[in-house]
């Protein structure tokens, strides 16, 4: 997998299946998502949610396979200047 770029997250802001596959995104402090902020997801390939409003993201580090469905403003890239100030604990459910 490769780190998403903040180019990417940009070009799906208007049709989140433009969200590329094999990719590592951070979730954000804004968006529906902040009480995951810091974990890494990347895109579901086999079934899931994929619609412009959103489409379904697996947390990397999460052992019971969690899946959230996530627009590219729910997102950043991964090193964003913003990212340092993102609480980075583990998912431990």
């Amino acid at each position: 997998m490769t780190p998403g770029t903040s180019e990417q997250l940009a070009a799906a802001s208007h049709d989140a299946r433009a969200l590329p596959f094999d990719t590592i995104f951070v979730i954000g402090t804004e968006g529906d998502w902040r009480h995951l902020a810091g974990q890494q997801v990347y895109r579901r390939r086999n079934g899931g949610f994929s619609n412009p409003d959103g489409v379904s993201m697996c947390i990397a580090d999460a052992p019971n396979h969690q899946t959230i469905i996530a627009e590219a403003s729910d997102l950043i890239a991964p090193g964003a200047l913003h990212q340092g100030e993102l609480d980075l604990q583990r998912i431990t459910t």
